[in-house]
């Protein structure tokens, strides 16, 4: 084979596998969009938290009084909303990886 038969042979491979290179702003733009949803996503795990931990220490704070009636009441609510709560995390944590 030639050194130009060679080359021409490269550049014809080179134009079948074009690949695009995307630039250095739509990549900063894609990294600053992560961000402020990773930012999002932790404002709403705090606050959940926070909601947890607050139930735990009234919850605490009840079976130490105790206060039967309204650890019942606190532990059906409990039940009923965390479900409910984590389903929609769920489906917003899968709609972050697609």
């Amino acid at each position: 084979m030639d050194k130009e038969e060679i080359v021409s042979a490269l550049k014809q491979f080179d134009e079948l596998v074009d690949i695009h290179e995307p630039s250095i702003n739509s990549i900063t733009e894609k990294l600053q969009l992560h961000q402020e949803k990773k930012k999002t996503i932790f404002v709403k795990e705090l606050i959940l938290f926070i909601c947890v931990a607050c139930s735990l220490f009234v919850s605490i704070l009840l079976i130490a009084l105790k206060v039967p009636v309204s650890i019942v009441i606190f532990q059906g609510l409990g039940f009923i909303a965390l479900p409910i709560i984590f389903k929609r995390d769920k489906k917003k944590i899968e709609s972050e990886w697609n």
